[in-house]
């Protein structure tokens, strides 16, 4: 956090006029720009997802694949990286917020590792097909 110095105005007293610590932050958080303002989307899907406390790690993996983005066609997370990236923000809040312990935070988990081995198969899946075992030719050919 930058620390600027202000030049205080004076009353006509002399007296310097006192500014609150709550009228600063409000500016400060006023002045926060684009990138670190919260994400209402996430918050949206951070409080789903604290209500889907105890339901299992399938269903909130389910519950995040069937997520739609703002168009409503398109999937909100498209890959299983995207999952992965999504489960692992909510893991960090919920870390942050002392939940690291709850059942939440274990089922969040749970659906990082099952979007984990989809793309673990996915990438195993993709090098079988573009470089077979039997198949020497992908070494020696030249680009």
């Amino acid at each position: 956090m930058k620390i600027e110095s202000r030049s205080s105005t004076l009353e006509r007293d002399g007296t310097s006029s006192v500014e609150t610590l709550e009228s600063r932050l409000l500016a400060a958080s006023q002045e926060l720009p684009d990138s670190k303002r919260p994400d209402i989307e996430f918050e949206h899907l951070y409080q789903s997802l604290l209500a889907m406390e105890g339901r299992g790690e399938k269903v909130i993996y389910e519950y995040l694949r069937s997520l739609r983005s703002a168009d409503g066609k398109s999937p909100a997370y498209p890959t299983a990286k995207a999952l992965m990236a999504v489960t692992l923000q909510v893991l960090v809040r919920l870390k942050d917020e002392k939940l690291k312990d709850s059942l939440l935070y274990k089922e969040v988990s749970g659906a990082n590792g099952l979007a984990f081995g989809v793309d673990l198969f996915v990438k195993s899946y993709m090098r079988e097909v573009f470089q077979p075992m039997e198949d020497d030719a992908w070494e020696r050919s030249e680009w």
